[in-house]
């Protein structure tokens, strides 16, 4: 684990993101391409929720448009503020999940962070 600056703003713009279990089936779409800072991204579609998004490719098994969570993963991203301290647990894709001073954990994108200092 590292500790990291943020130096720039993150707000979600999804408040209710997907969440999976290891063993999940869901219905994997397009790969993210709108930004080359956040390569190896697929969308997916949980079969039993529904509920819709963005999902680190290395954490699928992959067999056409059908996929199985490997492991468990939220796609919740945590709002932060310049001048944070935050707690990197682990990083993938351009984006780190972290832990602020208040407990809260979520995913930041890379480029809002900086070496704390």
């Amino acid at each position: 684990m590292t500790t990291r600056t943020v130096s720039r703003a993150h707000r979600s713009n999804h408040p209710d993101p997907i969440a999976l279990r290891a063993g999940d089936t869901v219905k994997v779409g397009e790969v993210y391409q709108d930004d080359p800072d956040w390569p190896g991204w697929v969308w997916c579609t949980h079969a039993r929720t529904g509920k819709s998004g963005w999902v680190p490719v290395q954490l699928i098994d992959r067999d056409g448009d059908a996929g199985t969570a490997l492991e468990a993963f939220t796609a919740f991203e945590l709002d932060v503020s310049p001048g944070q301290r935050v707690t990197v647990h682990r990083a993938l894709n351009g984006w780190s999940w972290v832990e602020d001073d208040a407990g809260r954990q979520g995913w930041v994108p890379d480029r809002c962070l900086t070496e704390a200092g």
